[in-house]
């Protein structure tokens, strides 16, 4: 029996939960752009991307922290940005210091399509997620997962449960 097998089995448990959590993300992640879609408001990726750049300061990030920032599609993060200027969601601006950067911000109709998004998306993470786990097993998620991020060295997501922060505009 290889070494990799035999931590298998003495962590089996931590595996199983591993292979539920990747499995019930892909089933939500799929689940809610499918509900947002059909709704006619923001893909997911989409609120993602807008709802980064509201959580930034003043509003604004430039292209290469947005690409960094978001959690869920990176890939393709410019032709992204480039249809959400397209639909008026998003302001790019070129920085009068160094040409070779770009700001995002959003606009007024961005954020209409983000508070709208939000209104469905909300009730998703009511119906599929809140309903089905009480207050108590929710902060104790809320200690696992951010001490595991604390421990990955993810630190710009040092303070979300200190935060307090959710998928919520501001």
């Amino acid at each position: 029996m290889s070494v990799a097998t035999e931590e298998l089995i003495k962590t089996l448990p931590q595996h199983v939960a591993w292979r539920l959590f990747l499995t019930l993300h892909a089933v939500a992640c799929n689940r809610i752009d499918k509900d947002l879609q059909e709704a006619g408001v923001l893909s997911f990726d989409d609120y993602d991307v807008l709802l980064t750049v509201n959580e930034a300061a003043n509003e604004t990030l430039r292209m290469s922290e947005l690409a960094e920032a978001v959690l869920l599609s990176k890939s393709g993060m410019s032709r992204r940005v480039t249809r959400l200027v397209e639909r008026g969601l998003l302001k790019r601006d070129q920085s009068p210091q160094d040409g070779r950067v770009f700001r995002v911000r959003l606009t007024k109709v961005g954020h209409r399509a983000l508070d709208a998004t939000w209104d469905i998306y909300c009730q998703q993470i009511e119906n599929d997620f809140a309903a089905h786990i009480t207050q108590e097993e929710a902060e104790t998620l809320g200690v696992i997962f951010q001490r595991m991020l604390d421990r990955m060295g993810a630190i710009k997501h040092a303070n979300v449960l200190q935060d307090q922060v959710t998928d919520a505009p501001k």
